[in-house]
Protein backbone atom coordinates (compact mmCIF):
# COMPACT_ATOMS: atom_id res chain seq x y z
CA UNK A 1 0.00 0.00 0.00
CA UNK A 2 1.11 3.50 -1.08
CA UNK A 3 1.83 6.19 1.92
CA UNK A 4 0.06 8.83 1.49
CA UNK A 5 1.93 12.15 1.47
CA UNK A 6 0.79 15.34 3.44
CA UNK A 7 2.34 18.76 3.44
CA UNK A 8 1.58 21.01 5.68
CA UNK A 9 0.60 25.16 6.30
CA UNK A 10 0.72 26.63 8.95
CA UNK A 11 -1.30 29.67 10.58
CA UNK A 12 0.68 33.09 11.81
CA UNK A 13 -0.16 32.18 15.59
CA UNK A 14 1.76 29.25 15.24
CA UNK A 15 5.15 31.22 15.43
CA UNK A 16 3.99 32.77 18.72
CA UNK A 17 3.75 29.65 20.43
CA UNK A 18 0.38 29.58 20.67
CA UNK A 19 -1.78 26.39 21.21
CA UNK A 20 -3.37 24.77 18.07
CA UNK A 21 -4.17 21.31 15.71
CA UNK A 22 -3.51 19.87 12.72
CA UNK A 23 -7.28 20.37 10.22
CA UNK A 24 -7.57 18.02 7.17
CA UNK A 25 -7.21 20.79 3.95
CA UNK A 26 -10.55 19.93 2.78
CA UNK A 27 -12.51 20.61 5.72
CA UNK A 28 -10.47 23.55 6.02
CA UNK A 29 -11.33 25.24 2.52
CA UNK A 30 -15.05 23.72 2.81
CA UNK A 31 -15.00 26.21 6.02
CA UNK A 32 -13.76 29.08 4.23
CA UNK A 33 -16.01 28.23 1.39
CA UNK A 34 -19.55 29.19 3.99
CA UNK A 35 -17.81 32.35 4.99
CA UNK A 36 -18.44 35.96 3.64
CA UNK A 37 -15.98 36.68 1.52
CA UNK A 38 -14.32 39.01 3.28
CA UNK A 39 -14.43 37.08 6.10
CA UNK A 40 -12.82 33.91 3.97
CA UNK A 41 -9.99 36.35 2.38
CA UNK A 42 -9.46 37.78 6.15
CA UNK A 43 -9.15 34.03 7.68
CA UNK A 44 -6.87 32.57 4.42
CA UNK A 45 -4.53 35.26 4.79
CA UNK A 46 -3.42 34.10 7.90
CA UNK A 47 -2.43 30.46 6.15
CA UNK A 48 0.21 29.76 4.25
CA UNK A 49 -1.47 29.37 0.62
CA UNK A 50 -1.62 26.68 -0.94
CA UNK A 51 -4.53 25.24 -4.47
CA UNK A 52 -7.44 24.33 -3.09
CA UNK A 53 -7.37 21.09 -5.37
CA UNK A 54 -4.46 20.05 -3.23
CA UNK A 55 -6.21 20.44 -0.12
CA UNK A 56 -6.81 16.43 0.62
CA UNK A 57 -3.26 16.57 0.73
CA UNK A 58 -2.71 19.57 2.91
CA UNK A 59 -2.70 20.00 6.98
CA UNK A 60 -3.25 22.88 7.96
CA UNK A 61 -2.20 24.17 11.70
CA UNK A 62 -4.90 26.35 13.12
CA UNK A 63 -4.58 28.03 16.89
CA UNK A 64 -8.05 27.80 18.53
CA UNK A 65 -9.11 31.37 17.71
CA UNK A 66 -8.00 31.13 14.55
CA UNK A 67 -9.92 27.10 13.98
CA UNK A 68 -13.14 29.30 15.63
CA UNK A 69 -13.30 31.79 13.29
CA UNK A 70 -13.62 29.43 10.45
CA UNK A 71 -16.01 27.20 12.62
CA UNK A 72 -13.45 24.05 12.55
CA UNK A 73 -13.43 23.61 16.24
CA UNK A 74 -17.52 22.18 15.57
CA UNK A 75 -16.20 19.76 13.51
CA UNK A 76 -14.26 17.14 15.27
CA UNK A 77 -13.62 15.28 11.89
CA UNK A 78 -11.73 18.43 10.66
CA UNK A 79 -8.78 17.29 13.22
CA UNK A 80 -6.55 15.39 11.65
CA UNK A 81 -5.46 11.49 13.56
CA UNK A 82 -2.16 12.66 14.63
CA UNK A 83 -3.49 15.56 16.23
CA UNK A 84 -5.69 13.70 18.65
CA UNK A 85 -3.10 11.21 19.43
CA UNK A 86 -0.55 13.65 20.30
CA UNK A 87 -3.18 15.37 22.62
Amino acid sequence: MKKQMFREREGIHREDGAEGEFYNGAFYVQALQRLPVDKAMQVAGKVGSFFWADAPHILVWLCLGCATDVGLTDTPRAITQNSRRQA
